[in-house]
């Protein structure tokens, strides 16, 4: 690579977001495979199915997992190539991997990067939710209710309430609130959880504003 930032080494998340006029794609392969060989570790790459890889010549040789198969072992460098939320579900167990993902315009991560403290490839800077205490214990009773796919009237009445106190206390960011929820929970009760978000974004939409 022509540009090696020593930060691409020292952190464990690595966010290349997709930017207006600028081809991530290229740099977001290269810094993938620099990032690899750097640590000695296996690179998978991580994608919604396989033509997303198969289109690209860097990934030929490469193990390739997607959203109906494979799963990704521990340890090595995860290259989450233009994924879904499906797929990323197959990454949130990982402790001991680093993981890089480049995105397209069809589904933003910077829900995902703040969550985690990824180091945002773009800016140079390490990104942050900002949650305090009372926020993530908020987001914790919203996971909390989806014990049962948020089904019942209680989980929904329950949930509501938790989002009206991370409102009051860190502020109400539907991205934030989904993308913990989808560390945590599978694709189905999320979309129970998004109708619920829908009810509680109508109902307290000036307080939201």
């Amino acid at each position: 690579m022509s540009d090696v930032d020593p930060e691409y080494l020292k952190h464990q998340y690595l966010y290349f977001p997709w930017t207006d006029g600028f081809d991530s794609f290229p740099a977001g392969k290269a810094l993938a495979h620099y990032v690899a060989q750097q640590h000695k570790a296996r690179l998978t790459v991580v994608t919604i199915a396989k033509q997303n890889a198969a289109f690209h010549d860097e990934f030929a040789r490469l193990p390739v997992v997607t959203e109906r198969s494979g799963t990704v072992a521990e340890g090595g460098v995860v290259l989450a190539w233009v994924p879904s939320r499906k797929v990323m579900a197959k990454v949130h167990s990982l402790k001991k991997s680093v993981v890089i993902l480049v995105e397209d315009p069809s589904e933003k991560f910077e829900a995902w990067a703040r969550l985690v403290g990824a180091y945002n490839v773009v800016t140079r800077k390490v990104m942050t939710a900002g949650l305090t205490e009372a926020g993530t214990k908020a987001l914790e009773g919203v996971v909390w209710e989806g014990y049962n796919g948020w089904h019942d009237q209680i989980a929904e009445t329950m949930t509501i309430s938790n989002l009206t106190e991370l409102a009051g206390s860190d502020g109400y960011d539907r991205a934030i609130v989904l993308e913990f929820a989808s560390q945590r929970k599978g694709e189905h009760a999320l979309q129970r959880l998004e109708k619920i978000l829908d009810k509680f974004e109508k109902s307290h939409a000036p307080a939201l504003e």
